[in-house]
């Protein structure tokens, strides 16, 4: 029996099915509900929550919400969300966050608390009681990062926090050593200005297209992420996380600082390196073997205790 022609069933025996609390939920006749149709919903429930999935999640996805495990929560980890989910298996449910904006739509939020505490709203929609696993990519970091502490202040339990090549927003730029006046006030001051210049009239730019009602065209979605993420770090202060953290750091990141600027906000970091570049931190086998590897180990820690 295929998807279609099940759901088809369900409709003509008037049975309504929901999802809510990390659980497929139905009703109808008492005497439509039998132990075959029970066992068909069992089989189905992956696909079934993949159809049914509440418009209102909107970039919350279940990329597998098969297993009894507790979920993982992946931040704007893109391809990553796949890569995580294929690794522990079906017996592991994994929702990823992607990227606000896909559709070329404005990105409203004012600061990085109000968009974890939207994207909190998801999850609960999602797991409401707990405990939470979360993992984060980039800004993906600070969203999941701030989502813990909002947890936890809550009284909620956060079992496990992932940062995957994420910078604090104090994290020390490369400190230019050896530079003569000239090259100082070039690296230090007219770099920034004509930057940051830059910056405001790209966005400037591309809020004509939201004024007039029209999409951001593709080829600007990835700049134009960059700057709102960029805003949004920057005036971000931290708050304190009361427990452990499993940072990734790429060897050629913007930081100078070992733990990227982390260290005052976090009980421990367990810090992991890899070679190479922040966007090709998932771009070969040997990487992701390496991700692979301490995600299992610290998950299995943490979800032994």
């Amino acid at each position: 029996m295929t998807l279609a022609n099940f759901i088809e069933e369900l409709n003509k025996k008037q049975i309504n099915i929901t999802f809510a609390g990390g659980k497929l939920k139905y009703s109808g006749p008492e005497e439509n509900i039998t132990p075959e149709l029970i066992e068909n919903l069992k089989g189905f429930k992956g696909r079934l929550i993949k159809h049914f999935w509440p418009k209102e999640l909107g970039n919350l996805m279940p990329i597998n919400p098969e297993g009894s495990k507790t979920p993982l929560f992946i931040v704007h980890g893109d391809n990553s969300n796949y890569i995580i989910s294929e690794y522990f298996g079906p017996d592991q449910p994994v929702y990823g966050f992607f990227h606000p904006g896909s559709e070329g739509e404005r990105i409203s939020f004012k600061n990085a608390k109000s968009m974890a505490a939207n994207y909190l709203e998801k999850v609960q929609t999602v797991w409401p009681s707990g405990p939470y696993n979360l993992i984060g990519y980039s800004f993906g970091g600070i969203l999941a990062f701030e989502m813990a502490v909002q947890l936890q202040k809550a009284g909620y339990i956060v079992q496990s926090l992932v940062l995957i090549d994420t910078l604090s927003p104090d994290a020390a730029k490369p400190v230019y050593s050896n530079l003569g006046v000239f090259q100082s006030i070039r690296y230090k001051i007219l770099r920034p200005i004509r930057r940051g210049l830059k910056r405001k009239i790209i966005l400037l730019l591309d809020n004509l297209y939201f004024i007039v009602g029209h999409p951001l065209p593709a080829d600007k979605r990835g700049y134009y992420l960059h700057i709102r993420y960029l805003t949004l770090t920057k005036s971000y202060s931290p708050s304190r996380f009361m427990g452990r953290i499993l940072l990734f750091a790429t060897t050629s990141n913007a930081s100078s600082r070992r733990y990227l600027g982390w260290e005052p906000y976090a009980d421990k970091i367990d810090l992991v390196e890899i070679d190479g570049k922040h966007l090709d931190i998932f771009g070969t086998k040997e990487k992701a073997l390496i991700l692979q590897k301490e995600l299992e180990r610290y998950l299995n820690a943490d979800m032994r205790k």
